[in-house]
C-alpha cells in the first residue's frame, strides 16, 4: 500500500508542474508554516589554545537550515560549520568577540533570523604559567648528513621567538626563530655549545635562556652488527656455486664453494622472495675493475641481461617476453631491520661515492632496469634500511607517454619508477636511509611514493641524491589515489639533493660525473601533454617536518620545488623547511610551500625562466631542436613563489634572492580548507630578500607584480613582519604599493649581480658596489650566506654577501 501511495502522489505532483501548479506534502506545509526562531541565547567560554566546540540552534522553517557570521570576526583559529551551525577550532588569541550570527532555512520563500551573541576566550591556566625551555638536549649529528632537532618551550604567551644568545652553532646548521627548528648539513665535527634564548609575545616579554650543545661525529659508513654480510660481484658464481658470504670470485669449478654471488637475483628463491637476506644483513657489491660494474634487472630481453626464468619462474616469464610480461621479475623490499643492527645494500664505492662538491657519484654500483620492470629497488614497508652508492637507471632512451621516445613492447625499460616508496596506499619505509643515489633516465619517476614513517620519532633521510632525466616526475611524493590516508610522519631530512631535467629523459650512455653540461635530454613532456614533469613534489603529508637544504631543482618541466599540497588537510600541521637551495629554468614556478603550522625558505636562489624550456636558441643547454610544448610553459601564469597557509600558520621568508618573470613573485592564498586563514591569525614574515624583475619575452616584456596577497593583508596581523628588502624593477614599485605604510625600511636599486644580463644565465652573487651590502637586519639563526660564509652585521640583503 506505501508503494501505490507513494507512486500516486508522484503522479499528482507531476499533474500540478504540468499545470503549473504546486503542492506540497502535508509534512513539508506544517513545517513551513512554522516560524523560523534561534534558540540558541549564550555561548559557553572558550579557553586560549585548547580544542572547543558548540553548536548553534534553530527550530521552525524549512531544513536544512544555512549558518553563518553576519557581522564580527569569531577569534583566530575558530570556524563555523554554515550546515550544523558548529562553531569549532582551537582558539590562537585571549579576549571578547561580539559577534551576529543569522541562519537561513530552505523554503521558497526563505526565512531569516540572526541573533547577536559574545564568543569569550579566556587565559588557559597553562599560557598564565611562566615561560620555559622543555627542550635543552638537542639530537647528535653526523658530519655531511642531513641533520634537524628542535627547541621547544612551555608557558608565558605564545608565538615564541628564538636566537642564540652566546656561543654558536656547528658549521652548517641554522636555527629557525619562529619554530626552534635547528636544520641543516654539518661541515664539521665536534661538539659547539651554546646558549639559546626564547622570548615570548606577553607584554611585558617573558625571556628564557639555556646552555645546550650539539655533537657532531665524522662520517662514516654504519658498523656491520652481527647480521650476514652478503657479497656480489661480476666474478661470482650462482647460488649453487657459491655461498656468498666471502668476498672472492668463483674458483671457476664445484659447488657451495666460499665465494661471493655474481647476482642479487641469487639470492632469491623461485617464487621471487628473499632466500638469504635477513633483517640486519648486509648486501654488499664489490668491484674489481676499477669503473662502475652495471647489473640489469629484470628478465633477458633482446641480449640484454640474464634469463632468470628456470630460476625465478614465480616472478620472471620467459626471456623477450615483451608487452610488459616482465614487470614483475624484481627483487621484493628488503628485509626490515632494527634501530641498533640496519638492513643495508651498499654499493661498491659506499663510503666515498661523492665528489667534494656533491655534483655527482664516483664509481657506484649501478642497477638498470629491463624488460618494462615495475621498479628497480622496492621499500615499501620495511624499516630501518640503508641504500648507499647506487645508480638506478634503464638502457633504453624513452619515456612512457605517447610521442617522440615512446617504448616499444620490446624495449628495456623502467615503467613505474626507480625507487619504490609506497604504491597507493600501502604503507612506505619507516627511517630509511639514502646516501649517495642516483635515479638517472627512467621511462617513469625517479623517486615514487610518500607515507613514509609510522611514528613521530622515525626519521627519513637523503644525502647526496641525484634525480635527472627522468621521463615523468623526479621525486614524486603522492602515494597517489589515496587523498590524505598516505600521510607522512616523523621527520624527512633531505640535503645535497640536485633534481634536474625531469619530464624529460637521459639520452644514453649518460655520464653521471657531468650531469647537466651534456646537452642529453630528449623526450620532453609537460603534464598537458600527457607527462608529468615535476621536480621534487610532497603532496600527502600529516604531522610531519621536513628539512631540505643544499638542494636544486632545475629545467623540470612542472615545478622545481612543489610543498603547496602539505597544508591540503586542515587537521594536520606538516612544517618545512626549505635553505640554501636553487631552482632555476622549470616549467613552472620555482619554489612552492604549504604548511600547517610554519614553513620557512631562508638563503635560497630563485630563478623564473619558465619560457626558457620553450626556446632552444636562448638556453646553452638545450638539446638541438627541442622545445617544451606551449601548453606546460609558463603554467599556472609563470608565478614565481607560491604560499598557501591554514589557520595560525607561520611562513618565512628571510635572505633569498628572487629574479626572472611571470604574473607574479610572490602568491599567498589561503588554503581550500581554511579560507579565512588571515582573520584566523595567519602570519607572514617577509624580510632581507631581494626581488628583481625581469621583462616577459612571451608576454610584452611585461614586469611581474611583487606581492599577491589573495588571502588579505595578512601583514597587518601582529606578528607579521615586512621590512628590510630589496625591490628592483616590479610592477608594483618599491616598496610594494599597497603596502608602502607598512614596509617602512626598504632599499630600492639594482641589487648588481655578478651576473644580470641574461636571464637565462643569472649570476646571483652581489657585487662589491650593491646596495644590498649591509642593508639587512640581523636575524638570530641566520649566520651563514648561501656560500657557506659568515653573515655579516648588518648582513646583506638577499642569499648571498659579497
Amino acid at each position: 500500500m506505501r508503494k501505490v501511495f507513494r507512486t500516486l502522489v508522484t503522479i499528482l505532483s507531476l499533474a500540478l508542474i504540468f499545470f503549473g501548479l504546486d503542492w506540497t506534502s502535508p509534512s513539508q506545509t506544517a513545517n513551513a508554516a512554522t516560524a523560523l526562531a534561534i534558540s540558541t541565547t549564550s555561548i559557553p567560554q572558550a579557553t586560549y589554545e585548547k580544542a572547543y566546540t558548540t553548536t548553534l540552534k534553530a527550530t521552525g522553517g524549512t531544513l536544512p537550515y544555512h549558518w553563518k557570521v553576519a557581522s564580527g570576526t569569531h577569534p583566530p583559529g575558530f570556524a563555523l560549520n554554515s550546515g550544523t551551525g558548529q562553531l569549532y577550532g582551537t582558539p590562537t588569541k585571549d579576549g571578547s568577540y561580539p559577534l551576529t550570527f543569522s541562519v537561513t532555512d530552505s523554503s521558497k520563500s526563505a526565512q531569516t533570523k540572526t541573533v547577536k551573541l559574545t564568543v569569550v576566550v579566556a587565559t588557559s591556566n597553562s599560557s598564565s604559567a611562566s615561560l620555559a625551555i622543555t627542550s635543552a638536549t638537542l639530537a647528535a649529528g653526523t658530519d655531511g648528513a642531513a641533520y634537524a632537532s628542535q627547541l621547544k618551550a612551555s608557558g608565558g604567551k605564545p608565538s615564541y621567538t628564538w636566537s642564540i644568545t652566546s656561543g654558536k652553532l656547528p658549521a652548517g646548521l641554522t636555527l629557525a626563530a619562529t619554530t626552534g627548528m635547528i636544520s641543516g648539513t654539518p661541515s664539521a665535527t665536534g661538539t659547539s655549545t651554546f646558549t639559546a634564548t626564547v622570548k615570548d609575545n606577553s607584554n611585558p616579554q617573558e625571556t628564557k635562556s639555556a646552555s645546550t650543545s650539539i655533537a657532531i661525529a665524522a662520517e662514516g659508513t654504519q658498523t656491520a652488527g652481527p647480521g650476514t654480510t652478503w657479497y656480489i660481484r661480476p666474478d661470482g658464481g650462482t647460488n649453487t656455486q657459491c655461498t656468498g658470504k666471502k668476498n672472492a670470485a668463483y674458483p671457476g669449478s664445484g659447488s657451495g664453494q666460499a665465494c661471493a654471488f655474481n647476482h642479487p637475483y641469487q639470492m632469491l628463491d623461485s617464487s621471487g622472495s628473499w632466500a638469504s637476506f635477513a633483517g640486519g644483513d648486509t648486501i654488499q657489491f664489490v668491484n674489481t675493475s676499477g669503473r662502475s660494474d652495471t647489473y640489469y634487472m629484470g628478465e633477458q630481453n633482446g641480449g640484454v641481461g640474464t634469463d632468470w626464468h628456470s630460476q625465478l619462474s614465480g616472478i620472471c616469464p620467459a626471456p623477450n617476453s615483451g608487452n610488459g610480461e616482465g614487470s614483475q621479475c624484481i627483487l621484493p623490499a628488503p628485509p626490515s631491520g632494527t634501530s641498533g643492527q640496519h638492513t643495508r645494500i651498499l654499493g661498491q664505492n659506499a663510503g666515498n661515492c661523492h665528489d667534494s662538491g656533491h655534483t655527482h657519484l664516483v664509481n657506484p654500483t649501478v642497477l638498470s632496469g629491463i624488460d618494462a620492470a615495475f621498479v628497480v629497488l622496492d621499500t615499501r614497508g620495511t624499516d630501518y634500511v640503508d641504500i648507499s652508492c647506487i645508480e638506478i637507471t634503464q638502457p633504453d632512451t624513452c619515456t612512457t607517454v605517447a610521442g617522440a621516445g615512446q617504448c616499444g613492447t620490446n624495449a628495456n625499460y623502467v615503467r613505474y619508477g626507480g625507487l619504490l616508496l609506497n604504491y597507493l596506499t600501502e604503507q612506505g619505509p619507516s627511517n630509511l636511509t639514502l646516501k649517495d643515489v642516483a635515479i638517472v633516465g627512467t621511462a617513469g619517476s625517479g623517486i615514487l611514493g610518500s607515507k613514509l614513517n609510522k611514528s613521530g620519532s622515525d626519521v627519513f633521510s637523503a644525502s647526496d641524491v641525484y634525480v635527472i632525466g627522468n621521463g615523468q616526475a623526479g621525486w614524486n611524493g603522492d602515494g597517489g589515489g589515496c587523498n590524505t590516508s598516505c600521510e607522512t610522519v616523523g621527520t624527512m631530512n633531505i640535503s645535497y639533493a640536485t633534481v634536474d631535467w625531469n619530464g624529460c629523459v637521459a639520452v644514453k650512455p649518460y655520464d653521471m660525473t657531468k650531469p647537466d653540461t651534456q646537452n642529453k635530454f630528449n623526450h620532453c613532456y609537460g603534464q598537458e601533454s600527457g607527462g608529468y614533469g615535476d621536480g621534487f613534489v610532497q603532496i600527502a603529508a600529516g604531522n610531519m617536518t621536513m628539512n631540505v637544504d643544499h638542494s636544486h631543482f632545475r629545467w623540470n618541466t612542472q615545478d622545481g620545488f612543489d610543498s603547496l599540497h602539505l597544508s591540503d588537510d586542515v587537521k594536520t600541521s606538516p612544517a618545512i623547511h626549505i635553505s640554501t637551495s636553487w631552482s632555476e629554468g622549470n616549467g613552472g614556478q620555482t619554489f612552492k610551500l604549504g604548511a600547517g603550522a610554519a614553513s620557512s625558505a631562508i638563503n635560497n636562489v630563485s630563478i623564473s625562466n619558465c619560457r626558457v624550456l620553450s626556446n632552444a636558441s636562448a638556453f646553452p643547454l638545450n638539446p638541438s631542436g627541442w622545445a617544451l610544448d606551449s601548453a606546460d610553459t609558463c603554467r599556472a601564469a609563470g608565478d614565481q613563489w607560491a604560499f598557501q597557509m591554514n589557520n595560525g600558520t607561520v611562513i618565512t621568508l628571510e635572505n633569498n634572492t628572487s629574479v626572472g618573470y611571470g604574473n607574479t613573485m610572490y602568491d599567498v592564498e589561503c588554503a581550500a580548507q581554511a579560507p579565512n586563514c588571515t582573520a584566523n591569525g595567519a602570519k607572514f614574515i617577509f624580510r632581507n630578500n631581494i626581488s628583481k624583475g625581469y621583462p616577459d619575452p612571451g608576454n610584452s616584456n611585461t614586469l611581474a607584480s611583487g606581492i599577491y596577497l589573495g588571502v588579505g593583508n595578512v601583514f597587518a596581523n601582529s606578528g607579521s613582519e615586512i621590512d628590510h628588502n630589496l625591490w628592483n624593477t616590479v610592477a608594483t614599485g618599491c616598496p610594494e604599493s599597497f603596502l608602502a605604510g607598512q614596509e617602512k625600511i626598504f632599499t630600492c636599486g639594482n641589487p648588481d649581480l655578478v651576473g644580470e644580463s641574461n636571464i637565462n644565465a643569472i649570476n646571483p652573487n652581489i657585487s662589491s658596489s650593491s646596495p644590498a651590502i649591509n642593508s639587512g637586519i640581523a636575524i638570530s639563526g641566520v649566520t651563514t650566506d648561501f656560500n657557506g660564509k659568515t653573515r655579516a652585521n648588518p648582513p646583506a640583503i638577499g642569499a648571498m654577501e659579497p
